[in-house]
């Protein structure tokens, strides 16, 4: 059954600007990615004399689906830059590259600090307050006790990635908020939980995935130094396969610290044995870090992924979504 899609692009001030581009408009990406990276967008169109070019700065809203189901809020980006191009069968064209308006410069500022005996969710906290941002951190990740932590001239941004992907977080400006959510939890950078993406035989345009076989782990171990005993100990985490011990090759502060470090091993580790791209009918409630449910393919691509990125293509009366996916907790590439 042909299903017609919809879109959507809300200036600031509500309107729509579709149609005052009288269908000169090719087509709307939006890209969303799992972790810390940005979410894009990009909007290509036919350029006239008469086509008026928007400013770096201004501000979009987009919203797509399908007709039948009315449009879904996909996002508010603010314009990064405009390329031009012309010549050939396409005659002249630009397309506008937006990022994730949530996505704040003072994020990228540098400074020099310390924190003692603190934990993740109050370090968050701490830097959003200095970016001029509202906090919100998820309770799996709040409490995680980072008993000493030098932050020596770097970014908010750079300095919160590291420290978020050793306790197996996620933190990212999302909804005008500053946004932690523990790493593979099933819940979006807005702190929600995820829709998973339900991926049938019958929708999918086109796949390609590679299963890449890995050293299975039994557990991961991280160190860490007990400053009463002035022992050096360790903390484990079981991956849930057969193998042997691996080790991280950095000591930790703290037990808890160690702990997490070692789950967010383990996690990785399970993730990274198979991965590929499912392009399907679009997908508008489809998002990054969303369990994915695949199906109809027998085995091993059937059972449950990750989305690692959702890619979403409006245009010539198509709604094309991609998602790209990882093992997740499965054991994708594990020997049978």
């Amino acid at each position: 059954m042909f299903r017609r899609p919809i879109l959507q692009i809300l200036n600031k001030g509500g309107n729509d600007i579709l149609p005052r581009l009288g269908g000169l408009w090719i087509s709307c990406k939006v890209n969303e990615s799992a972790g810390q990276e940005s979410d894009t967008a990009e909007i290509t169109c036919v350029r006239t004399a008469m086509t008026p070019l928007p400013n770096r700065g201004d501000e979009f809203t987009i919203l797509g689906g399908w007709f039948d189901e009315g449009p879904v809020d996909q996002g508010r980006f603010t314009v990064q830059k405009i390329m031009l191009a012309g010549g050939g069968e396409d005659g002249d064209l630009f397309s506008v590259q937006l990022r994730a308006a949530d996505y704040v410069d003072k994020m990228k500022g540098h400074t020099t600090k310390h924190y003692d005996d603190s934990t993740y969710g109050k370090i968050v906290k701490d830097i959003a307050k200095q970016c001029g941002l509202e906090a919100s951190v998820d309770d799996d990740v709040a409490n995680i006790k980072v008993p000493y932590r030098l932050r020596w001239c770097q970014s908010h941004i750079d300095f919160l990635t590291h420290l978020s992907e050793e306790v197996g977080a996620v933190c990212k400006p999302a909804g005008g908020k500053l946004i932690a959510v523990k790493r593979g939890g099933g819940k979006s950078a807005s702190g929600k939980d995820l829709t998973p993406i339900q991926i049938m035989r019958g929708i999918v345009t086109g796949w390609d995935i590679e299963i890449e076989p890995r050293p299975e782990t039994g557990e991961t171990i991280a160190a860490w130094h007990d400053e009463k005993s002035g022992k050096r100990k360790t903390a484990k985490h079981k991956t849930g396969k057969k193998g042997p011990a691996a080790h991280l090759p950095h000591p930790y502060r703290s037990e808890d610290e160690a702990k997490k470090a070692a789950e967010a091993d383990a996690y990785e580790r399970g993730n990274d044995s198979a991965s590929g791209d499912f392009k399907c009918m679009g997908l508008p409630h489809a998002h990054a870090e969303a369990p994915v449910i695949v199906s109809g393919f027998g085995s091993p691509l059937d059972g449950q992924w990750k989305a690692e990125s959702v890619e979403k293509v409006w245009g010539n009366e198509a709604f094309i979504t991609t998602v790209s996916v990882k093992a997740g907790k499965d054991d994708k590439g594990s020997k049978k």
